[in-house]
Order: C-alpha cells, then sequence, then structure tokens
C-alpha cells in the first residue's frame, strides 16, 4: 500500500469517525433514539471500527494496496450511505416534529 494511498483512506476514516461522534452527541443532546436508530448507530460504529482496524493490519503486514482497495472502498460507501440513510430518516422526523 502506497503511504498516499494509506494517508487517504486514513483521512476518510477520521472525517467519517468525526461525522458519527457528533451524530451519537445530537442524540444524545436531543434525548435518546429510538431502538431502530440506537442499533444502527451501534452497528456502523462496529463495522468503522472493522474497517480501522484492517486498515492497520494491512499497514503493518504491508499489504499491497491494490489486494484490498476493492473491498475497503466497499465496506466503506456501504457504513457511509448507511449513515446518510440514518441522517436522511431523522431530518425527515424532525421536520414532522417541527410542523406539529
Amino acid at each position: 500500500m502506497s503511504e498516499a494511498e494509506r494517508d487517504r483512506m486514513r483521512a476518510r476514516l477520521e472525517e467519517f469517525s468525526r461525522r458519527l461522534d457528533a451524530r451519537t452527541r445530537e442524540f444524545q443532546d436531543q434525548g435518546e433514539p429510538s431502538d431502530a436508530h440506537q442499533a444502527l448507530m451501534s452497528e456502523i460504529r462496529k463495522r468503522r471500527d472493522r474497517l480501522q482496524a484492517r486498515l492497520a493490519s494491512a499497514e503493518a503486514k504491508g499489504s499491497a494496496w491494490d489486494v484490498i482497495r476493492v473491498e475497503m472502498e466497499r465496506d466503506f460507501s456501504s457504513i457511509h450511505g448507511d449513515l446518510l440513510q440514518l441522517d436522511e430518516r431523522l431530518d425527515a422526523g424532525q421536520m414532522k416534529q417541527a410542523r406539529r
């Protein structure tokens, strides 16, 4: 894995983590989210942690980026999409409550 590629993926994961942490803080500030939302957030965090561990392992072993890139990109896109979907659901719910 090249240093530049590793740094790009690490930066994307760090930005994603900041966004996930911000959404978690919003939950805490606005009250507890539904059980379904909590379960999804927990699953997203677990998958993010696995991606970070996989990246660290590839770095330590000197794995070729081409070997893991497709899988990493697919998994990252999946958790990113899940967070976007959760954001949309929560935003729609907040808009409904604001209209009442």
